[in-house]
This record gives C-alpha cells, structure tokens and sequence, in this order.
C-alpha cells in the first residue's frame, strides 16, 4: 500500500509542477502537455520509492520560486524555480545515500 502510495504522490507533485508551470508562462497547452509528463516522471519516481526525493524538490521550488518572486521579473521566477528543483535534486540524492544506510 506504501508503494501505491508513492506513485499517487508523485503523480501529484510533479503533474501540478507541471501545470503550475503552464500558468506562470499563460499557456493552456504548455499547462496539459507538461503536467502530463509531470504526472508520467513522478509515477516512475513514486514507483521506485522516492518519496522523500520528491517532497524535498517541492520545497526546493517552492524556495527559489520566493526568490524569484521578489525581483518581479517572470523569466527570473522561472529560471529561479527551476534553480532551486535543481539544487534540492541533488540534496535529495544525498539524503536518500545517509538515509538508506
């Protein structure tokens, strides 16, 4: 049931990224194809076990979308956003390598 779990949760985050993504640049079509391969990423991530992965990418954007809000520029909030997912990516991995040991 965890298993289950995990892949509706990133179904979710990643398919809502996506779509988010398409509201910030005012694209209804951008909104439905990225929240599809949103949903279609975050199912493999959810299949294979990283929860933690994808709620700490979610806190990653939502800070550098802060960031980027602050400058009142949409390309910075977009570029910030994505910088920030980055970076917590890879924060991500190194929790799951201490975590799994």
């Amino acid at each position: 049931m965890t298993h289950r779990n995990n892949i509706y949760a990133g179904i979710f985050l990643l398919g809502l990224t996506g779509i988010m993504i398409g509201v910030v640049v005012h694209s209804p079509m951008l909104s439905m194809v990225a929240g599809a391969l949103g949903a279609v990423v975050g199912g493999f991530i959810g299949w294979l076990g990283g929860r933690i992965y994808l709620f700490t990418i979610c806190i990653g954007v939502l800070a550098g979308t802060l960031v980027g809000y602050q400058t009142g520029d949409r390309d910075i909030l977009i570029i910030a956003a994505g910088s920030g997912a980055a970076i917590s990516g890879f924060i991500a991995n190194f929790i799951q390598l201490f975590i799994r040991k």
